[in-house]
């Protein structure tokens, strides 16, 4: 039951009526209830091992905080941490293992005997990767002095809360306590920016990214002959088709919270207009960059001690974000990416710094414009990366940029999708609704300071623009249901 299906647009209404027709206990048992239905729709058998994990969990937060051990710590980190390493990664080290072993036989050094290497049919449970941080979290905050939670359903609730259970955005325990004890009342504003929402994010998932999935799927997936205008095309759409995709499934997580009173934090802010690698991750996926900084890069040291000590607490941190997404070399190189863009942008700051004049000279619009576009190639590139299924097809992408008379086949299938035309209508649908709901401080990422109004519209003239978005997503939509891109973490 994904959130762009019918099944889901059934449920939802079911259980938002259900959840303010009751109150205290019987409210939190329904959202654990329904959020266990929700995740094992899929695959029953891994309810269990949900539940499994936020017992121990819960335990182990209790006893963390009643004796203040880091040992006890420690077997929680092994937990969760050894969970998360037999359904992802498993596979990837034995694969990596034999190959190794492989390679040490050929070279004729030692005698290695010729052994296969064991392959686990094991299903990766959805969102392991989210759930399994929002544990460490709260362990680690517990361990920190933070006050553990005392009941078991309202933990259960953060360990499965359904709008946030599968893809995130990666919760902290105190902030979503709180708003779970006081939700936001009942209210016509509040059903209103909860709709926009769901709306805006099935709009992005149905309408756009889903059309531009299936013209990228050929060219990241499969060794056909490419030219260079075939590799550069897909890398564009597939940046636009993540960031569609993914804020798309986030933003129906959020609007389908706001109709149970909860407000998840905000886990994309425009990040295409960053004008550098750093503040993009500060406007991208910002529940992942904020707990690898809390919870991995500061621990490391940070940006304190030496300019290389520096530098290895982000190649760490961001090695470990690129495995965090996926078993396989080609995420490692991604993360590896990512973290070389940081470096060198925090030595460009630090020249910058020095070199006032040169400051001021890069810091006017046309700098601005240089440094936007800058960064958004470097996005564009590291997507591909990110997309590729191995890097036997990250080699193949990259030959083809030498192919420069090669003809070009996806501007056609650009041409035939009509995807120009969608995104034009996007446009329009964005503005309806995402800008109508936000406050004027939102909007203050414009470096003169100026900011963008929010836009007000009567009912019916929402109503209006939600009528035609769904009759455009009925139209274009699949004949069959598109997983979000980011349900493999």
């Amino acid at each position: 039951m994904i959130f762009s299906s019918l099944q889901y647009l059934i449920f939802l209404p079911i259980v938002v009526f259900a959840y303010w027709r009751t109150r205290g206990g019987a409210r939190i048992a329904l959202i654990v209830l329904a959020s266990y239905f929700f995740y094992m729709s899929w695959l029953p058998i891994y309810g269990a091992f949900l539940l499994a994990l936020t017992l121990a969990n819960w335990a182990l937060g209790l006893w963390i905080a009643k004796v203040r051990s880091k040992y006890i710590f420690w077997l929680g980190l092994a937990l969760n941490l050894g969970c998360l390493c037999y359904y992802k990664y498993t596979n990837f080290f034995f694969t990596n293992l034999f190959q190794s072993l492989d390679f040490v036989r050929a070279l004729g050094l030692f005698k290695v005997p010729a052994w296969e290497a064991p392959i686990l049919n094991v299903a990766l449970p959805l969102g392991i990767s989210f759930f399994i941080f929002e544990f460490i979290h709260y362990l680690a905050d517990v361990y920190r002095g933070n006050k553990p939670i005392k009941s078991l359903m309202e933990f259960s609730v953060f360990a499965s809360f359904f709008p946030s259970q599968i893809a995130g955005p990666i919760k902290r325990y105190q902030d979503f306590l709180e708003k779970l004890r006081q939700p936001e009342p009942w209210s016509t504003t509040l059903f209103f920016e909860g709709c926009a929402l769901i709306m805006q994010g099935l709009f992005k998932k149905i309408a756009i990214a889903d059309q531009i999935g299936t013209l990228v799927y050929a060219p990241f997936s499969q060794a056909i002959p490419l030219s260079t205008a075939d590799v550069s095309i897909a890398a564009f759409a597939f940046y636009i088709h993540l960031y569609c995709d993914f804020s798309g499934y986030t933003d129906i997580g959020r609007g389908s919270a706001l109709l149970l009173g909860i407000r998840l934090p905000i886990n994309f802010n425009l990040p295409y207009l960053a004008l550098n690698i750093t503040e993009f991750w500060r406007r991208w996926h910002i529940s992942l960059s904020s707990w690898l900084r809390d919870y991995v890069y500061i621990p490391l040291g940070g940006s304190r001690g030496s300019t290389l000590a520096c530098i290895r607490n982000t190649m760490i941190t961001f090695l470990l974000c690129g495995l965090w997404h996926g078993a396989s070399w080609h995420f490692v190189v991604f993360g590896g990416f990512h973290g070389i863009g940081l470096v060198i942008n925090k030595e460009w700051n630090s020249l910058l710094e020095r070199l006032p004049s040169f400051q001021l000279a890069t810091g006017g619009r046309v700098g601005q414009w240089l440094a936007w576009l800058t960064t958004q190639i470097f996005v564009v590139v590291g997507f591909a990366i990110f997309r590729v299924p191995d890097m036997g097809q990250l080699t193949t992408m990259l030959g083809s940029l030498a192919n420069v008379n090669g003809h070009c086949y996806l501007l056609g299938a650009i041409e035939k999708l009509g995807i120009l035309q969608i995104a034009a209508v996007y446009m329009l649908a964005w503005m309806l609704t995402e800008y109508m709901t936000r406050k004027p401080e939102s909007f203050r990422w414009l470096r003169d300071g100026a900011q963008v109004p929010p836009l007000h519209f009567a009912t019916p003239v929402r109503l209006a623009a939600w009528t035609a978005a769904c009759c455009l997503m009925f139209a274009v939509k699949p004949t069959t249901d598109v997983p979000f891109v980011y349900f493999q973490f």
